[in-house]
């Protein structure tokens, strides 16, 4: 028996001992209970609960591996037929020092997600949850407390409790992320050199890291634990426990990762040494085209590739259409074309490097977000859709702002027409946010993981592949030649074009709805007929009454705007008829049980995924096909922000949506599907399962 082995046994009989004073205290030192994420549950459908621990200043409780000493909580679930209750999330541990050992476990308030699944054929009104045990808390002495949990979820509609989303908000986000990178370790000189290939470690900001390994005594827990960064990954030094055997080790475990950055980011990553034990969803990316060693100039390439596939997005077209009309009032001005192609390039490309520098500063500070992360607020949708509105409005000769096309685009060879070909530039790229074309994924995503400069770096190429297809036009005069003479189809063109922008509005207001509810559609509704009756009453007059009333109007349809929230609302984008559940980690995990899993990460605000989702995934073929394989079908909505969502969507190196993933049953590969499909393209990756 080894020397660790004795020293639990005897911590035990002491705590044994002190459990029958222990019993006769008045108060516990952790007290417990359940969160559930939903008031009520639909048969069928899968929810997330949270045991959460209120512990005693100066006492502790225990990870899965409590170290030295101490024991994990010890929870027996009662639950009707049917129900299943996964195991514990377990939130990264911090290194609890006692004496001589080192413990691993937590202090204050402890909250362990986990998930129930009812069966389709649930026949009860009431879904009863009981949890009894022993949670072990310490501090001078350790006293094994008995817990007993309830919870009671009404049979119903699956609705989600917005009192709690904070709570479920912060526990999973202390759960490390599953990832499958490359793991070794060898012994040198008594010491284990454990090499783990961790993504998106920058060495110069790391302050300390932290190693749990899930086994007990593989190495002495008390001992020093130093780090250090190799082209491998990061390089741990460790001492060996009394059970470590270099022929049988498995050092699977926890890395937790302090890095020196605004106030402090701590990072948590779960991994394992054998990949056929990796956890559902601890998956290296099959990337179509991921970026891996290729380096920085694939990076550029697939970026300045993705910009120019944007111009054909949905999002970014009409705007493009927008400043091509204004070439035919202008083209045969060659050298003022050729000056307004600069100046929408630059718009283009400053606006992206503006984003870039945004998402590299606020990930730095903690923030867990990517392309497209600013629809995720109320207020910048419905300050888009205010813009859609104002651009149409414009196009209908309801209002002239200069006379032409609200400046974007003037033709004159000014200052402020050239001004607003910067501000075309600008808003091309606004209304490019809800796109992701093929290829900018992986650069997007290799672009947020590396240095800041190079970071920018790839933003710029995607900018200037964007801007590329209109600057050629107006450095092409052969082409500037076949367009057709201004004249009164130009006048009905614009006016089409208003139709789109109005479309968008009307997207943008759903979004709205699925991110804050009804009311806010209603509010932000309310908002824009106040704009579009200020902009009517300046083109009837230009007194100064009418302008002041004007802009008190303006204002007043933009605190509407600024004063939106988040709600979390059941979103229209999970379905309840049974054939889509709804994404997460412990979902995922319980569907891979019972055979294949497609899963779809996706957004309101997104209209790539949305095009996706009619043409490819909502036809009767692919509906087919799942039903036929037996494939269960997984939405993440990323319509708001939802830090499992990002942590999914950066295991396979992606900063936005969409992403599909299919998994075969049981295996901890996924196969990762084009960011543009067809149904052909899905049918034949099931064919290959």
């Amino acid at each position: 028996m080894s020397i660790q082995t004795e020293i639990k046994m005897l911590l035990l009989v002491c705590s044994l001992l002190a459990a029958s004073t222990a019993n006769a205290q008045p108060a516990p030192h952790v007290r417990v209970d359940l969160v559930a994420a939903v008031t009520s549950i639909a048969p069928g459908d899968l929810f997330d609960v949270v045991f959460r621990q209120d512990i005693d200043d100066e006492w502790h409780t225990y990870w899965t591996n409590p170290g030295d000493s101490g024991a994990a909580p010890d929870i027996k679930w009662t639950v009707p037929a049917g129900v299943f209750v996964s195991a514990f999330k377990y939130p990264y541990p911090e290194r609890i020092p006692y004496g001589p050992l080192m413990n691993y476990g937590y202090h204050n308030e402890v909250l362990m997600p986990f998930s129930v699944s009812v069966p389709e054929d649930y026949p009860a009104d009431v879904v009863d949850i009981k949890g009894t045990g022993r949670v072990l808390v310490c501090a001078d002495i350790c006293i094994p407390q008995k817990v007993e949990v309830m919870a009671s979820i009404p049979i119903g509609l699956t609705v989600v409790d917005d009192a709690v989303s904070d709570t479920f908000y912060v526990a999973r986000s202390r759960v490390p992320v599953p990832i499958d990178v490359v793991s070794s370790f060898q012994v040198d000189a008594d010491k284990i050199l454990l090499t783990v290939g961790l993504p998106a470690v920058q060495g110069n900001r790391i302050d300390a890291v932290e190693y749990f390994p899930f086994a007990p005594e593989l190495i002495d827990n008390p001992a020093s634990q130093i780090f250090s960064m190799s082209d491998e990954g990061l390089v741990l030094t460790l001492e060996p426990g009394y059970d470590f055997d270099e022929d049988s080790a498995d050092l699977s475990g926890v890395i937790v990762i302090h890095e020196s950055v605004g106030e402090g980011i701590v990072s948590s990553f779960e991994f394992r040494m054998d990949d056929s034990i990796a956890p559902p969803g601890s998956v290296i990316p099959e990337d179509d085209h991921a970026l891996g060693e290729t380096g920085l100039l694939a990076a550029l390439f697939f970026a300045f590739l993705g910009g120019l596939i944007l111009n054909l997005m949905p999002c970014v077209f009409p705007v493009l259409s927008i400043k091509i009309l204004s070439l035919v009032e202008s083209h045969h001005d060659g050298s003022s074309i050729r000056l307004h192609g600069l100046a929408y390039a630059g718009g283009v490309v400053a606006s992206f490097v503006a984003i870039a520098v945004l998402l590299i500063s606020l990930r730095a500070g903690g923030e867990a977000i990517g392309w497209g992360f600013q629809l995720q607020s109320p207020i910048v949708v419905s300050m888009v859709a205010y813009l859609f509105l104002v651009i149409g409005l414009n196009l209908l000769g309801v209002f002239e702002i200069g006379g032409t096309l609200m400046s974007l685009g003037s033709s004159g060879g000014n200052s402020r027409g050239y001004l607003g070909s910067v501000s075309t530039g600008v808003l091309a790229t606004i209304v490019a946010a809800p796109c992701t074309a093929p290829f900018m994924g992986a650069a997007v995503g290799y672009a947020l993981i590396q240095d800041p400069a190079t970071g920018v770096l790839v933003f710029a190429s995607l900018g200037l592949g964007m801007a590329l297809p209109y600057v050629l036009l107006c450095y092409a005069p052969a082409l500037l030649a076949r367009l057709p003479r201004p004249g009164q189809w130009m006048v009905i063109m614009k006016q089409l074009l208003a139709f789109p922008m109005f479309a968008s509005a009307v997207w943008l207001l759903w979004v709205l709805g699925v991110q804050a509810g009804p009311d806010a559609m209603m509010q932000v509704l309310t908002g824009a007929l106040l704009i579009a009756f200020a902009l009517w009453l300046l083109n009837q007059s230009g007194s100064a009454v009418a302008r002041l009333s004007a802009l008190l109007l303006v204002f007043a349809a933009i605190y509407i705007g600024a004063t939106q929230e988040t709600r979390v609302v059941r979103s229209s984008l999970d379905s309840t008829d049974g054939e889509v559940g709804v994404y997460s980690r412990n979902a995922l995990a319980i569907a891979q049980q019972k055979g294949p899993v497609f899963v779809n990460f996706t957004a309101a605000w997104c209209i790539t995924c949305k095009v996706n989702e009619l043409n490819a995934l909502d036809v009767d073929s692919v509906k087919l096909a799942f039903k036929d394989n037996a494939i269960t079908y997984l939405k993440g909505d990323w319509t708001n922000e939802d830090p499992g969502i990002t942590a999914a969507l950066q295991e396979y190196g992606r900063t936005g949506v969409p992403l599909y993933l299919l998994y075969a049953k049981g295996a901890s590969r996924a196969t990762v599907l084009p960011q543009i499909l067809t149904p052909g393209i899905v049918l034949d990756a099931l064919e290959a399962l």
